[in-house]
């Protein structure tokens, strides 16, 4: 008898279950055929119903007995209304774009505060709550999605399309057998598709992991075609600042939202116990800020982002991005499952369509809080492991979201085609481009060792062979040589490398190379890292040391943020210039140094890729210190120099809130005792090359000043975009404000060239204007051109003003 109420439970469920009707459709713009995300399907009492999903399909279930209509709304629609009936041969609804069509809550009293306000005030306050950064860790494995195709004809160039079909003239017959043959392609195929399936882990606030499970790519087989989740938008809008293609957007989500958005409460659903509310927003009035438009559903559940549709207001941009994500409860917690990216090309347009790109992440086996190990994080962030064979398309089949049809089907397979008939490789190039390296079966060639360029040797060109992962991926030998046509000189070297683990950048080096080294110049290495603007400094540079060197290196990371390598090296070095020092009563003008040392260095967030064995640098967060100390002995054969020496930089930057960046730049260097003059420092001057070099004194000679002790700050704050905002110019404001301070000693002791210190402090400030000048740049992104001016004063200024100002030109790329 006991389990009698549960017999009649489940009997009553069962009957409620069956009385039920269930509708299944999707939701899609009438116009383009895309999805619609986040339409609200409701019944007529407007409290039930449901919210079509990031991809426009839904589930909504009708009562038993329910003859009434459904009602389907999104703010950026036309409402419509639809009776029940329309589903038993229908699947798809499909909705008229329109500016404004819904009903908003209207305020009718100037004193009575905007009814969004309240709901985004609690929003901004419950950020912290929601954002995935603030959770302690998480995992998940990504489907992810991304193809490259046309967009559907738009009406207006039907009449065009009219025109071709029924022709006149010779000229519209050409045009028709183009339009067909192109209509025919697109019906059929897509120009580009690739899925991936990648595995992420994170302990917050930046220790995290993905890794490359399955890959399939359109004519390619190279994991650098490798999709993630947060290739083109952040994983969350929690952020101020919203990072889309480069540039950084004012989140309507933030403090002082107010003051640069509207908000219009469009709309209210109901899901059992929880109200979402519906918002439009966009930036106010002749507002002059990077900012966002589109609509946020807010749920009464903890204030929390239920889903965001967001696009740029730029109307001059070449790539019009929109951002769609959905979050849902998990272990009661909001977390994003799904990520959407649409890009329009609306400059490459053919027949009336014009080119897109799409991304699609679906997140899951979301895991909140596991407990993962920190000691199993390091510097990589992205392993692009290639995988098995056998194993890759049962993994992408079993989390693919649907399964291919027969348009991406076939695109994969009209592009392989294609790819095989043509005898270049590009997947092998884009690598090459990377990994800085030509793969030569157990060898590579070493792109970066063949041309250099300054002044003291012209133009060097030569080659560096090492071996590949193929090899060892452990072990890793090889050497360089190189010519300059100046100096008609080679140089060379070589090193052998043990990595016992990429995850703590545990190894142990050992190098010897006979080259030439900038006098006054601390080589750090920067391996791995793309080259800046001080390589326009680099070709400028003739003072150079010939230098034979011997060095052993043990590099390990201590913690997770700080790694730190020991070192012990002999150089002897040659000036190739006229120079000389007295050291204890002898005139040398060749040294013969060795050093011991540690080298340690702290960055809050650095990223690397690993593809093929090779570490490839992606980016790096700020701060970033670098520390080194050495104590120089007369050990293997050295002369007697003992001095002691510590090197540091730091580099910082602050974004703001509602615009703007300042960026910091710290240098200092200590030197106690006699070093030759190789060993000391110059003032860091670029005065020679006309363009911006950044952390360098502008209005300074290269060899203007020499110090043994000194500390230089080099400080910069952008203020965005100013003035004008146009296709042909788009400037950014900027202030620099460099100064430094340098003592020089022992400089009784040395001879034969003109050295000074700046121990009276060297000041220079300048104003800059990027992207005053730009222009089109392949139709997707603008190049652009600035300048800036600097003036040199205080104790070490020219008596002539024309002499202490300067011009400096840059350049940049920006979508």
């Amino acid at each position: 008898m006991r389990s009698l109420p549960i017999a009649v439970l489940v009997a009553v469920i069962c009957f409620n279950t069956q009385a039920q009707t269930t509708i299944r459709a999707n939701v899609i713009d009438s116009l383009s055929r895309q999805p619609v995300a986040f339409a609200n399907i409701s019944l007529e009492d407007g409290r039930t119903g449901t919210t079509a999903e990031i991809e426009g399909k839904f589930v909504l279930n009708i009562p038993t007995n329910y003859s009434g209509a459904i009602f389907v709304s999104h703010v950026t629609y036309q409402r419509r209304v639809i009776p029940l009936s329309y589903f038993k041969n229908h699947q798809s609804i499909s909705l008229l774009p329109a500016s404004n069509v819904l009903q908003e809550v209207a305020v009718t009293a100037k004193k009575e505060e905007n009814p969004a306000f309240r709901i985004i005030r609690q929003a901004v306050a419950h950020k912290k709550d929601h954002d995935p950064d603030y959770l302690k860790s998480y995992e998940y494995i990504s489907y992810n999605k991304f193809l490259v195709t046309m967009s559907a004809a738009k009406r207006p160039y039907d009449s065009v399309i009219a025109r071709i079909k029924n022709p006149d003239s010779v000229k519209q017959v050409k045009a028709r057998k183009e339009y067909t043959s192109f209509d025919s392609l697109l019906r059929t195929t897509h120009f580009f598709l690739s899925e991936s399936v990648t595995e992420k882990q994170k302990i917050n606030p930046n220790k995290e992991k993905e890794k490359l499970l399955a890959l399939q790519v359109s004519g390619f087989k190279s994991p650098l075609f490798t999709n993630v989740a947060t290739d083109y938008q952040p994983f969350s809008f929690y952020k101020d600042n919203i990072s889309l293609l480069g540039k950084d957007y004012i989140n309507p989500v933030s403090r002082g939202t107010f003051g640069r958005y509207e908000f219009i409460l469009s709309d209210t659903t109901y899901d059992g116990n929880d109200t979402t509310y519906i918002i439009k927003y966009h930036p106010k009035t002749n507002s002059f800020f990077n900012g966002l438009k589109g609509v946020l559903s807010i749920s009464t559940d903890g204030f929390a982002i239920k889903n965001v549709i967001a696009s740029s207001t730029d109307s001059l941009a070449f790539i019009n991005i929109l951002i769609q994500q959905n979050y849902e409860k998990i272990n009661n917690q909001w977390f994003p499952v799904q990520l959407n990216t649409d890009m329009r090309l609306y400059q490459y347009k053919y027949f009336g369509r014009f080119m897109m790109m799409q991304h699609r992440s679906f997140l899951k086996e979301i895991k909140i809080n596991p407990p993962l190990r920190a000691s199993a994080f390091g510097d990589v962030k992205l392993e692009l492991t290639i995988p098995k064979a056998e194993e890759n398309k049962s993994t992408l089949d079993r989390f693919r979201n649907v399964t291919l049809d027969h348009k991406e089907a076939r695109t994969y397979k009209m592009m392989d085609s294609i790819v095989k008939k043509t005898s270049l490789r590009i997947d092998d190039i884009i690598e090459m481009v990377v990994t800085q390296a030509v793969p030569l079966g157990l060898l590579e060639l070493d792109l970066n060792r063949i041309s250099k360029i300054n002044q003291y040797e012209s133009i060097r060109l030569g080659a560096g062979v090492f071996t590949s992962d193929r090899f060892s991926k452990w072990f890793r030998l090889g050497g360089y040589a190189g010519y300059g046509f100046r100096d008609q000189q080679w140089k060379y070297g070589g090193d052998v490398r043990f990595n016992f683990s990429q995850n703590k950048d545990f190894f142990i080096k050992f190098s010897y190379s006979k080259d030439i080294y900038e006098t006054g110049m601390s080589h750090i290495n920067n391996e791995g890292q793309l080259l800046g603007s001080e390589s326009f400094r680099t070709w400028n540079a003739y003072q150079y040391d010939r230098v034979e060197f011997y060095k052993g290196e043990i590099g390990y990371r201590i913690f997770p943020d700080v790694h730190a390598t020991a070192f012990v090296s002999r150089s002897e070095i040659t000036p190739t210039y006229n120079y000389q020092l007295q050291l204890e009563g002898e005139t040398l003008d060749r040294f013969r140094v060795a050093e011991t040392g540690i080298t340690m260095r702290y960055v809050h967030d650095e990223s690397y890729m690993s593809l093929r064995g090779k570490k490839v640098f992606v980016g790096q967060r700020f701060p970033v210190f670098t520390l080194s100390v050495s104590k120089a002995a007369p050990l293997y054969d050295a002369q007697n120099f003992t001095y002691s020496r510590a090197d540091f930089t730091a580099k910082l930057q602050r974004k703001h809130r509602y615009g703007g960046k300042t960026r910091f730049f710290l240098t200092a260097g200590w030197i106690d005792g006699i070093a030759p003059y190789g060993k000391l420092y110059n003032g860091r001057g670029a005065r020679s090359t006309s363009y911006l070099v950044e952390n360098f004194f502008q209005s300074m000679g290269l060899y203007e000043f020499t110090a043994s002790k000194y500390a230089s700050v080099f400080m910069s704050h952008n203020f965005g975009n100013v003035l004008l905002n146009k296709k042909f110019s788009k400037p950014e404001l900027v202030l620099y404000h460099h100064m430094g301070i340098g003592q020089l000693d022992n400089q009784q002791i040395q001879s034969g060239i003109p050295m000074q210190g700046f121990d009276k402090g060297y000041v220079e400030s300048g104003l800059g204007l990027n992207n005053l000048i730009r222009g089109n740049y392949a139709k997707v992104a603008y190049w652009g051109f600035g300048g800036a001016l600097f003036y040199r004063y205080g104790p070490y200024q020219f008596a002539q003003s024309s002499d202490n100002l300067v011009a400096r030109m840059n350049f940049s790329l920006t979508f």
